[in-house]
């Protein structure tokens, strides 16, 4: 018996590359279709409006992609190292192959997104000095036109109105009506603060909503909101909310009140209050002028009556009868220097006239000018000829130098401690120390042999003293 062959395998289907990764990003797109991912964002980049970004855990890594339709409904912004749940779908991209999540959604681990973006604007805000105090403006106690960015149908307006009706009524209250949460609210509160600063005509600028969650008070937490109240030059007050609820609005507003109601009572006073305090500042005024008055009116009378007062008189008459000699006395003077200068020239001509070698100052001057440049010159010639023979007797005393004998290799040897030269080996015993002077340093020798020469008869005196012309090389040198 022979055993049954078997069948070999049907070889698989062959596919190109562009339908295996379409059958695999279809099989994705059906399986995969609404999935929660949580990780921590590694790379974050923006290019067309587009987020291109990766999530990644402990051991392993996946390339997402967020839209900038689905992008701009994000409330915070996504940062490198932000720990976020994205929620989308699976996706192969066929250009690269790539796998890859589609976000249509971005939320944050522990903090909520509004939180987060909340806690993000203020911090960029406050670097750039929106919330610092030194540029906040004081708001005018009387103010005369006051504008309102707020909903014309809310109860803010309400309590705005009845407040500053019953405290002040007569003032000009201009409201510009606005969405105060939903979609685009940020942009009309911004563009009211904007509409209002180039009309130019208001003291105060008030923005006001009542309270809501968090949710609805999102437009105040707006950059574009912030910018803009930061960019006004009317002052600003904002009332969002309640007391409990703080914005960006409130954080770059000149003033924060904590109700609407309260932004009334802080921008206007009462009026019966306010023609009180100016009743009793007349009052005080008034008083104190008064005293005042009475304080000059008895010191006038009490220098009236002073006894310097009564001598005044007499003064006045001493130095008036001084004023008047003394202008004849300079009156008389003017009149005798014409005189006086007369004769002064009559005689200045006569001497000139007497005085003819003046026009001989012209050739003098001429020959003195001559005079000078000549001895200039032989005083330069002078000074040459007595430079050469300095440079002359200079050479010779190099060549007499004793300096110049050492530097030609010869050596000066002494005892140490004495100034005389050693001029005979017998001078010096073995042992002793002798010091050795040549052209650059000296050397301290100690003698170990000395080898005397055969006396002989000298027509010239044994010295015995250095030449005055070798002192200054015996000279002590600090050590």
């Amino acid at each position: 018996m022979f055993p049954r062959a078997v069948p070999a395998p049907a070889p698989p289907r062959t596919y190109t590359v562009s339908e295996l990764l379409a059958e695999v990003g279809g099989a994705l797109r059906a399986s995969w279709r609404d999935i929660a991912v949580v990780g921590e964002v590694s790379r974050w980049d923006l290019r067309g409006g587009h987020g291109y970004f990766t999530l990644k855990d402990r051991t392993g890594s996946l390339n997402a992609i967020i839209f900038a339709s689905d992008l701009a409904r994000v409330p915070f912004k996504v940062v490198q190292g932000l720990e976020v749940v994205v929620r989308g779908s699976l996706d192969l991209w066929a250009p690269q192959g790539k796998f890859q999540i589609k976000a249509s959604a971005i939320e944050p681990v522990g903090a909520g997104a509004l939180q987060l973006a909340f806690e993000q604007l203020k911090a960029k805000l406050a670097a750039e000095g929106l919330f610092d105090t030194a540029r906040k403006r004081r708001i005018p106690s009387l103010p005369r036109s006051i504008a309102i960015v707020t909903s014309p149908t809310g109860a803010a307006i309400r309590d705005i109105l009845n407040i500053l009706r019953r405290r002040h009524d007569g003032l000009s209250i201009t409201i510009y009506p606005v969405r105060v949460q939903g979609d685009g609210s940020a942009a009309d509160v911004a563009e009211g603060l904007r509409r209002l600063n180039s009309r130019g005509e208001f003291d105060v600028l008030i923005v006001a909503r009542g309270g809501g969650s968090p949710e609805d008070l999102a437009p105040f937490n707006d950059e574009r909101v912030a910018r803009a109240l930061a960019e006004s030059r009317i002052p600003t007050i904002s009332a969002i909310g309640h007391e409990s609820d703080v914005t960006i609005a409130d954080l770059v507003a000149d003033l924060r009140a904590p109700t609407p109601s309260a932004a009334a009572e802080l921008v206007v006073e009462k009026k019966d209050a306010l023609v009180r305090r100016l009743s009793d500042c007349g009052g005080r005024v008034t008083r104190a002028l008064r005293a005042r008055l009475g304080l000059e009116r008895g010191r006038l009378t009490g220098l009236s009556r002073a006894e310097g007062l009564l001598r005044f008189r007499y003064k006045l008459r001493e130095w008036k009868e001084r004023v008047g000699q003394s202008l004849n006395a300079l009156v008389g003077a003017l009149e005798r220097r014409p005189q006086a200068s007369v004769a002064s020239l009559g005689a200045a001509r006569k001497v000139l006239a007497n005085f003819a070698r003046v026009v001989e100052l012209a050739r003098r001057r001429e020959r003195v000018a001559g005079l000078s440049a000549s001895l200039e010159e032989r005083m330069r010639r002078l000074v040459e000829r007595r430079r050469e023979r300095l440079s002359q007797d200079a050479a010779k005393l190099e060549i007499l130098s004793p300096l110049a004998v050492l530097a030609r290799g010869y050596a000066v040897a002494f005892r140490e401690g004495a100034r005389t030269p050693l001029l005979c080996a017998s001078d010096v015993r073995p042992g002793e120390t002798i010091r050795v002077r040549l052209h650059e340093g000296e050397l301290k020798a100690v003698v170990g042999e000395r080898t005397s020469p055969p006396k002989r008869k000298s027509a010239r005196p044994e010295r015995t003293d250095a030449p005055p012309l070798f002192d200054f090389l015996f000279e002590e040198k600090p050590q």
